[in-house]
């Protein structure tokens, strides 16, 4: 019989046989998680951790993530993590974070969005400022206020993980000036900028600057003496005036209804001021207008007549707030506290009160149980002025039933400059010639 040596031969199935579907269905299953997830960020709309730019004045270039070139950008638009942008020297830009932390950014500044990072816990910002500078408001917003946001510059990074407002620079100099809210920590690194060479912390009212030569020194691990007052410069400049006139009466934007995606400039209302005619309550406080006890439609008739109740006042009970200092002083002689430092922050004892109110404005850091309260007379917010300012200051129990109302005066006098010693010359003066003796 003949026999073939292929006959009953099966053919065995190579590796390559065996692997060819499993990448087959690798590459479906990959492809589709990132169809789902585009159609979820495109149509479903998922959140996305970033800020939006909005252009107020100029233009602004942006580069993407892990791309070369720069790209014009309109306003309202999407900055992520990776993002580096870049704004004309005439330019305005107000930068409004994921968590509400709000940044307004000068001209000719580029900035590079290092981390933005929003868990279940906690969430931070970390950003580079290669150059220009920034201002910061994280009080607008309690979630803000527990973002911890950190921006470096060539040499010091800044970090703020609670409510304040403050002035961060990388220029010919790197600067941190703190306007209002907490104090800020700022760490000085070394030469090359991976260690941390000093720290210090800069609180409401002050200013640290980073000169090459201050720099200097902290290398050398001597520490220098570099916190100071803010300064009238900065005080007077634009950027500060911008700032602080937005920080009073914010520019605020909305998504559009159109569904477009943009946003729609919001103009800050206008809010017209009660004429203040009649002590209602009997605290000697003229609080509210004098109460009308009829309403009367012109083009109805009798019948139509509303009757108004007056208002109930509110009871006065419990101790009087006590003021502790003022500015860290006393009064004088005439129960006057003497400041010449802004802001002068007046520190009480609440006595009880689960709310402290300083001139009509409940403090919102105050908390019920706290043991001290805080009230930052800022001149440059309009909460002092130059010469006389009264205060009054009234507590809150949990009914809303006020203390007795405590009056403190204050006088604020602008300090003089500091005006730097003159260092004496060395000169030193020429010596006498003495006269040439002859010998006989």
């Amino acid at each position: 019989m003949y026999y073939s040596p292929y006959r009953n031969q099966r053919k065995v199935p190579s590796r390559k046989g065996y692997l060819v579907p499993f990448f087959v269905i690798l590459c479906v299953g990959i492809i589709g998680v990132l169809i789902f997830n585009l159609w979820g960020f495109i149509f479903g709309g998922r959140s996305v951790n970033g800020a939006y730019l909005h252009i107020l004045q100029g233009s602004v270039q942006m580069k993407t993530w892990n791309t070369e070139d720069f790209f014009g950008v309109s306003s309202d638009a999407l900055v992520l993590q990776g993002d580096e942008f870049k704004t004309s020297a005439d330019s305005k830009i107000i930068a409004e974070f994921f968590d509400g932390t709000v940044m307004r950014i000068a001209g000719g500044s580029d900035m590079v969005l290092s981390v933005i990072d929003d868990d279940e816990n906690s969430s931070a910002i970390s950003l580079l400022l290669v150059s220009g500078k920034v201002w910061v408001n994280k009080v607008y917003s309690q979630t803000a206020g527990n973002t911890v946001l950190e921006i470096r510059g060539d040499s010091v990074v800044a970090k703020s993980d609670k409510q304040s407002i403050f002035d961060f620079e990388n220029e010919n100099d790197e600067a941190l000036r703190v306007v209002a809210g907490d104090a800020i920590g700022i760490d000085v690194l070394n030469e090359a900028g991976d260690k941390v060479v000093d720290s210090e912390i800069v609180g409401v009212g002050q200013e640290i600057i980073f000169t090459p030569d201050v720099m200097q020194s902290y290398w050398g691990f001597r520490s220098p003496s570099v916190l100071s007052a803010l300064s009238d410069a900065f005080k007077t400049g634009e950027f500060y005036l911008w700032n602080i006139g937005e920080d009073k009466n914010p520019t605020k934007f909305i998504k559009s209804t159109t569904g477009d995606g943009q946003f729609e400039r919001v103009e800050p209302e206008v809010i017209v001021p009660v004429e203040l005619t009649v002590d209602t309550d009997g605290d000697g406080v003229f609080d509210a207008p004098a109460p009308v006890s009829d309403v009367v439609n012109p083009d109805a008739t009798k019948t139509d007549t509303v009757k108004v109740e007056t208002p109930v006042a509110p009871k006065i009970v419990g101790a009087a707030l006590t003021v502790v200092s003022v500015g860290g002083g006393q009064p004088d002689d005439k129960g006057v506290y003497q400041v010449t430092a802004n802001p002068a922050v007046i520190v009480g004892n609440p006595n009880g009160a689960v709310a402290i109110v300083v001139n009509g404005l409940q403090l919102k850091k105050f908390k019920a149980g706290d043991k001290t309260w805080s009230y930052f007379a800022n001149i440059d917010y309009g909460y002092m002025k130059e010469g006389d300012n009264v205060y009054e200051i009234y507590g809150l129990d949990k009914d809303g039933n006020k203390t007795p109302i405590t009056t403190i005066k204050v006088f604020y006098k602008k300090p003089a400059p500091v005006v730097a010693p003159v260092a004496p010359t060395n000169e030193v003066s020429p010596a006498t010639p003495t006269a040439e003796v002859k010998s006989e």
